[in-house]
């Protein structure tokens, strides 16, 4: 039979002694590595901190610190406690928020992750026609690779973000919405001397210097597969950059290679700034989802926002 947590008596202690002081002093012994200054950003003497931290040991029946030369370092357990704490108190600045907006007649907040490589059509467009329907709510909107939004997201800094899932682990603890997938090309400039073959070889393109996003990222991986894919090729990094928009440019000015999402690649290629490489079997798609968090119940203005995303997409022809 599952244990009951209120039967726990570890569970009625924290209860009834937890408040929410321990986490803003934790949270600045954390940030700030000694009593002293904690103390003082915490509006309290240091024997009262030092109190507040010595509860909490007691109340979890762990060590949360350590002193050496760098000050109070965490603990393992400290590690998990300060993951925890950050969610906790960026809930309550989000249960600030929605309440003052709500009391001065506002509708809300929807903090919105984008990767660089979003259809530029799509995020314009959602966000326009949910304006229009909600007149009061605000957009706070931070661009960022698919580990960054989910780091964020995980910390309950964001309440949806745009990504790619390459992998299961990362769709774990997450609501996952597909919303379109989109094809990469390889792209070089108009005066390379690759751009006028109709047929590139994987082995020529091996040989060239490309710009690539850093190493953990979803297109990164996405790059180094098709390489992998062709036995021992690997392709030469000379630049590793998190924008496509400056990927495009740096590019088109030189003699690198790059991979770019198509709506990218064939924007510039229109401008005349670049040419897509015609490689076999070159193209790779990666789908584009709504990611939310799975332990959280999902505010309406947020499911809402996400139905007029699928909306969107269907109207511009995302698929």
């Amino acid at each position: 039979m599952p244990k009951n947590h209120d039967d726990d008596p570890l569970h009625a202690v924290i209860r009834s002694r937890f408040r929410l002081r321990h986490l803003e002093v934790f949270r600045n012994v954390c940030e700030l590595h000694t009593l002293r200054k904690a103390a003082a950003a915490s509006n309290m003497t240091q024997p009262a901190a030092t109190k507040l931290i010595q509860e909490l040991e007691d109340m979890f029946r762990v060590v949360l610190f350590q002193r050496n030369r760098r000050g109070m370092q965490l603990t393992p357990h400290g590690e998990i406690l300060r993951r925890h704490v950050g969610v906790v108190l960026a809930d309550i600045g989000n249960i600030s928020s929605e309440l003052d907006q709500f009391t001065r007649g506002g509708g809300g907040i929807v903090r919105l992750g984008i990767l660089p490589s979003l259809s530029s059509a799509l995020l314009a467009r959602c966000i326009n026609d949910f304006l229009e329907d909600h007149p009061r709510v605000q957009f706070s909107v931070h661009e960022g690779t698919t580990d960054e939004l989910l780091g964020q997201l995980s910390r309950n800094h964001l309440d949806l973000t745009f990504g790619r899932v390459l992998h299961v682990s990362h769709s774990g603890m997450l609501r996952v919405t597909r919303v379109y997938t989109e094809a990469f090309d390889i792209v070089c400039a108009c005066h390379h001397r690759l751009a006028k073959q109709e047929d590139v070889r994987w082995k020529e393109l091996a040989g060239e210097r490309w710009v690539l996003p850093a190493v953990g990222s979803p297109l990164r991986e996405i790059a180094d597969s098709m390489f992998t894919a062709r036995g021992d090729l690997r392709p030469v990094v000379s630049i590793a950059c998190s924008s496509f928009h400056q990927m495009r440019y740096v590019i088109a000015s030189g003699s690198l290679l790059g991979v770019l999402p198509q709506s990218i690649a064939r924007r510039a290629m229109s401008d005349g700034d670049l040419v897509v490489l015609r490689p076999k079997q070159a193209t790779q798609v990666a789908p584009i989802s709504i990611m939310t968090r799975g332990d959280l119940e999902t505010p309406p203005i947020i499911a809402a926002f996400e139905r007029s995303i699928l909306q969107t997409a269907k109207t511009l022809s995302l698929k």
